[in-house]
């Protein structure tokens, strides 16, 4: 017994933890003896390591842009557009019900925020220009792929797989550019280019207004 004692140690259980960094989360006795060499509770080690495990992956933080799957941006003045997104939108809730998994972002409000991370950094003209979509872990999509994640979202998906055949996918796509590049005009009667500029002269008055409205209260204030 004596002999066991003083050939007792101390050694300390180590994890790995979510920031590959090492970190002590336990300890246990090793006896070392002449019948026992290095005799470990492997069943301590695995228990304190499982805990540490489950603790860190409970306080991981949620990193997602918003609580639904995909936000699509699409051009309510569309009639095209806005009708196949109403559509899409009343599908998501019967089917879904309380979880949507869908959220839909107007390019024409006026609180669309290109800067957003929700609206991934589409601007105005790229919005027009070709519908796109933004993942909530950051995704940034657009053309035919919106289409095809937006529809597997309300059970929908198999109606797009035909677009990922390697024999139809170029043709899916070119057929897509060509409707994207001239759907303003159809749908709205104004080239690409004049709805830009109406924008931008749109958002550049806004701007003027606001910095007179803000000169006026310095002026009061003062």
């Amino acid at each position: 017994m004596t002999m066991m004692m003083k050939t007792a140690r101390i050694s300390l259980v180590f994890c790995m933890t979510a920031t590959s960094s090492l970190r002590p989360v336990g300890a246990f006795v090793v006896l070392r003896t002449p019948h026992n060499y290095n005799y470990v509770s492997s069943k301590l080690a695995l228990r304190l390591a499982s805990t540490s495990t489950s603790t860190s992956a409970s306080t991981a933080p949620d990193r997602r842009l918003f609580p639904e799957q995909v936000n699509v941006i699409y051009d309510s003045k569309c009639s095209v557009c806005k009708l196949e997104i109403d559509w899409l939108s009343r599908r998501d809730q019967r089917i879904n019900n309380c979880s949507p998994k869908l959220k839909m972002t107007d390019l024409e409000s006026d609180n669309y925020n290109p800067s957003d991370p929700a609206n991934g950094n589409v601007s105005y003209r790229e919005g027009l220009a070709a519908i796109h979509a933004v993942t909530n872990d950051g995704k940034v999509l657009k053309g035919v792929e919106v289409f095809a994640l937006a529809y597997q979202q309300v059970g929908l998906g198999w109606l797009f797989a035909i677009t990922k055949w390697p024999v139809f996918e170029p043709l899916v796509q070119v057929m897509y550019e060509i409707f994207a590049k001239y759907r303003t005009n159809v749908t709205r009667g104004s080239s690409l280019e004049s709805l830009v500029q109406a924008y931008e002269e749109k958002k550049s008055l806004e701007q003027q207004k606001k910095s007179a409205q803000d000169c006026d209260t310095c002026k009061t204030n003062a």
